[in-house]
């Protein structure tokens, strides 16, 4: 039996991306170049989507800079961000929607756990849902698997926790 074992995670603490949102909001709020234009960070807490309304591409870029600004310094991965749709909006504002990832999706799972048995560490993964947990005999190997994790610069929040 392995004698330790940590998770491979892809999750997000929705508390802080609401602040960061209502952080984002307020700063928008107050800025002169956006006055008069259409500039709207929508936040569905239920959902996990964010919801970017602009005049335009300048303005739209400017709103989602200062939200991703304010997701990092709380300490949120920015890849948690993923574009589902752009779509016109009335007016003839432009409108971007974003959901939250929280979890790894099966093929990202598959694709990881590929990984590590391609790689030959001396460890066994497991997809747990949407975790991954992976044992082994030596931490020193658990920390080579997180920086092979971390080279492959997936689409993910990606964290690791649940140290035994």
């Amino acid at each position: 039996m392995a004698d330790s074992s940590m998770d491979i995670m892809a999750s997000v603490d929705v508390h802080e991306i609401d602040n960061a949102w209502q952080q984002a909001v307020k700063e928008i709020g107050q800025r002169w170049d956006f006055k008069g234009k259409i500039a709207q960070l929508e936040w569905n807490k239920g959902e996990k989507k964010v919801t970017v309304t602009a005049t335009d591409k300048m303005v739209q870029e400017a709103m989602l800079d200062i939200f991703k600004t304010k997701l990092a310094k709380r300490g949120i991965n920015v890849k948690a961000l993923e574009l589902k749709t752009e779509e016109p909006a009335s007016g003839g504002a432009l409108r971007q929607i974003y959901t939250i990832i929280d979890g790894i999706p099966a093929d990202k799972a598959k694709e990881i756990t590929k990984m590590i048995k391609a790689a030959k560490f001396k460890v066994q993964a497991s997809i747990q849902g949407d975790v991954i947990r992976v044992s082994g005999k030596s931490r020193d190997e658990l920390q080579a698997v997180q920086q092979a994790v971390r080279e492959m610069d997936l689409p993910l929040p990606i964290s690791f926790g649940n140290y035994k």
